[in-house]
């Protein structure tokens, strides 16, 4: 999940529509980020790789792919993200939910974590009404009731339960209120920062916070475990960059509502190849999240959208 994906570039004056050419760039981010998720489910799972090992190599992957991108261009500023308490708000946020989607993907499954992991949509809406005054429409008041009322049915916490499994459910809706707070951060900052900074700041610490963790397993750094990280961080960065450019050429409903199909499209991965398991319940809870969480983002009403 990439809750914590990369922003959309700041659209330019004249609004460049061009929906055969934003959704295709769509298609391309939402089968890497797709990948990613099962790259990394594979190498919890099947490799025993330490998550925070896989974290650090998404973080220097997309350091580096950022510099090679912008360093040319004044866009780009790594100093700032220590100068700005914002920047460094939005790159310690989104580290820690990163890391809590990272971690919780290998006991909870890369479908489960994801769908949790999504419901950001629903706190995202919650934290800017109340922060940013954005205007809070009845249709999508009523998709935040369905996406919660579907995350209940998802993880079933009660409080027994969180001193086992349970607490892989928590931390993975940790993670989902963080990415919330990093996208109301990032509204803020894009008024006076560029997206390859956002992003950069994120990548910086997340290396501060991963790497000393990682540096305890210095022994899994073997050739294969290495190429399959670096193939599952270019992944996210192949995602998060094809997501902005879908957002050029997309509005940001129908770009937006095209994203909410990544946990529905990992969880099938899941399904497939590492047979992870929804009992009846869990499958109709995962539903009501992505039904919900796409009334979220998106707020149509009978046929036409509105707020």
């Amino acid at each position: 999940m990439s809750t914590t994906a990369a922003e959309p570039e700041t659209p330019p004056l004249t609004p460049r529509v061009d929906l055969r050419r934003g959704m295709l760039w769509m298609l391309v981010s939402l089968a890497s980020f797709t990948c990613n998720a099962l790259l990394v489910k594979y190498c919890s799972t099947n490799r025993h790789i330490d998550p925070w090992l896989t974290l650090s190599f998404r973080f220097v992957v997309g350091l580096v792919i950022t510099w090679i991108i912008f360093s040319r261009s004044s866009s780009l500023s790594i100093r700032r993200s220590f100068m700005n308490w914002l920047l460094a708000s939005r790159g310690v946020l989104g580290a820690f939910a990163t890391a809590a989607y990272y971690v919780s993907i290998g006991p909870l499954g890369a479908g489960k974590a994801t769908l949790i992991g999504n419901t950001w949509t629903v706190w995202a809406a919650i934290i800017a009404a109340m922060v940013l005054h954005e205007k809070l429409s009845l249709a999508k008041f009523f998709g935040m009731m369905v996406a919660i009322g579907g995350l209940t049915l998802l993880t079933d916490i009660t409080p027994d339960s969180l001193v086992h499994d349970g607490k892989w459910e928590l931390i993975s809706l940790v993670g989902a209120i963080l990415a919330a707070l990093v996208i109301v951060v990032v509204r803020q900052l894009t008024t006076t920062e560029s997206s390859a900074t956002i992003f950069a700041s994120q990548c910086v610490y997340g290396l501060l916070l991963a790497v000393p963790i990682a540096a305890r397993h210095p022994e899994q750094l073997t050739l294969s475990n290495c190429g399959f990280l670096t193939l599952a961080a270019l992944c996210a960065g192949v995602g998060q960059l094809a997501m902005t450019e879908g957002f050029r050429f997309l509005t940001v409903a129908v770009g937006g509502g095209m994203q909410m199909l990544l946990p529905l499209l990992i969880s099938l991965g899941g399904i497939q190849l590492f047979e992870e398991h929804f009992a009846p319940v869990q499958a109709l809870g995962g539903a009501l999240i992505l039904l919900g969480s796409f009334q979220t983002v998106v707020g149509w009403r009978w046929g036409r959208r509105v707020g």
